[in-house]
């Protein structure tokens, strides 16, 4: 089913919560009825009201091949491979024969989504270099990785402080801070003393990724680092995912801080000439904390990189909803 503009695909990508479900066959609506197991997990089972038919819906546009298939050749052609390279991919890990020009009509279809298309065609890069990886041990794993090229192309010259930090906490990164159990994480602490504003937004760039990160995760514990990992891949705008940032008492007066405070930023975007900051949360709609955390993260990562606040920004989501955060 070919995708002519980018309100169709964000339809076909709308939760069906969202959407007046109908029969595919009458047009009737249709009710929800109980779910069916597939290989690709389990998927949610419709009755239309008038002629009694059972259905489900896809969450994607194209049905012939599996969710999975069409979003890991869409990755790995972002990530630097040939779309040769990517039907053999395919053949040895889904043992599928895809046709190059089936690859081709994909990435056509998901180009306004998966924007960093524009800057594959653009740019030539290579496989290996496209993402640089460091895993930290703090407290638990947390696996940090930036876009190369996209850090070089967007902050190069506006954020040059950021492309800085982002190569240099690889290899000097205080891990005693985040290991001492005396000090406080970004995600412990609730700040009295700001008043804090939160507007509401359903269909955002992030929240279309999401969505489909998700249907490459094979469990719920899964969905956070392979959405930030689709979205690093996928999206022009995110540059990095697990940010280490830590704050000292003295660099935060106002804040009233009596040891240091230290986090992992979820993901990092360059956009409109402001830095992003945004935090994935499964619940984003009943979340309480959230806007605490990330304005946490931008303070340190203010007083890191010399960024001033103002050129920052501050968001959360899921995969139905975005929440813009500002102080003051």
């Amino acid at each position: 089913m070919p995708i002519s503009s980018h309100t169709s695909l964000k339809r076909l990508l709308a939760p069906t919560d969202k959407l007046e479900v109908r029969c595919p066959a009458c047009k009737a609506k249709a009710v929800k009825v109980g779910t069916r197991k597939t290989k690709q997990g389990s998927t949610q089972k419709y009755q239309c009201v008038r002629c009694k038919k059972f259905f489900s819906l896809s969450p994607m546009p194209r049905r012939h091949y599996p969710p999975s298939i069409i979003l890991n050749a869409i990755t790995e052609y972002n990530l630097g491979k040939t779309i040769l390279e990517v039907k053999a991919c395919l053949l040895q890990r889904f043992k599928k024969d895809v046709p190059q020009s089936t690859i081709h009509a994909w990435l056509t279809q998901f180009k306004d989504v998966c924007t960093f298309l524009r800057y594959r065609k653009k740019y030539s890069i290579s496989e290996k270099e496209t993402i640089i990886t460091h895993v930290f041990a703090h407290r638990q794993e947390y696996k940090f990785a930036f876009h190369r090229l996209k850090t070089n192309i967007l902050c190069k010259i506006n954020f040059p402080g950021m492309r800085r930090y982002l190569w240099d906490i690889r290899e000097h990164c205080p891990r005693s801070l985040f290991i001492n159990a005396d000090n406080s994480r970004c995600s412990e602490v609730t700040l009295h003393n700001i008043k804090f504003s939160i507007m509401h937004e359903l269909e955002n760039q992030a929240v279309l990724l999401a969505r489909l990160g998700m249907v490459l995760a094979k469990k719920a514990t899964e969905r956070h680092q392979v959405i930030q990992r689709f979205m690093l891949a996928n999206d022009t705008a995110t540059i990095a995912v697990e940010v280490p940032v830590y704050l000292y008492p003295n660099e935060a007066l106002d804040l009233g801080l009596t040891s240091p405070l230290t986090g992992h930023i979820d993901l990092l975007q360059v956009r409109c000439g402001c830095l992003y900051i945004l935090d994935y949360k499964p619940d984003a709609k009943h979340e309480t904390k959230a806007k605490y955390q990330i304005y946490l993260y931008a303070r340190a990562l203010s007083v890191r990189t010399g960024i001033s606040m103002d050129k920052i920004r501050l968001g959360y989501f899921d995969d139905k909803d975005y929440y813009t955060v500002k102080s003051g």
